[in-house]
């Protein structure tokens, strides 16, 4: 088979036109990464001064000498009065505290005094069964009655809630 015969065949042209293209787009893509754009021209940089490159001041408050003179596991050891911030964080000492969230009785049942029980929930949670003496959040059954049960606060404060009527 001759040169002449070779590219009259259909996969002859086939290579010839795959090479045509590709010598096309190689030719594309060198003038386009050769090409040179523009370049802007921009203002001068401003640099920042030598004062404002210094280091911010740092605040009062802290008695580094103090904390360590102090025994760090002194039995009348108490907290500190406020917490300590970040500098920059802002305080929430000023924002209101969210009101105490009071058990819901849904339900009681009266027996003896180890067999009465009561259900109760406290604000979006599930409901529990309680006994006389479990805690639900920062209160403790002290006692069921019926259609009521006392509780007791952390601080010792009575508190009877009535059962909750459809």
């Amino acid at each position: 088979m001759s040169d002449f015969e070779w590219a009259n065949t259909n996969a002859a042209r086939a290579a010839i036109g795959a090479v045509t293209i590709s010598a096309i787009a190689f030719g594309w893509a060198l003038v386009h990464a050769i090409r040179i754009e523009e370049v802007p021209v921009l203002p001068a940089p401003q640099f920042a001064s030598a004062a404002a490159l210094s280091p911010a001041e740092r605040g009062a408050g802290a008695d580094i000498e103090g904390a360590v003179q102090a025994d760090l596991f002194a039995a009348d050891r108490t907290a500190p009065s406020h917490r300590y911030r970040i500098p920059g964080e802002d305080s929430d000492e000023a924002s209101p505290a969210a009101p105490a969230v009071l058990p819901v009785v849904l339900g009681t049942a009266v027996a003896d005094q180890a067999h009465s029980f009561a259900t109760v929930q406290l604000g979006d949670g599930h409901a529990v069964i309680m006994h006389v003496g479990d805690k639900i959040g920062g209160y403790t059954v002290a006692a069921i009655e019926r259609e009521k049960v006392v509780f007791l606060t952390s601080s010792k404060k009575k508190l009877d809630i009535s059962e909750l009527k459809p």
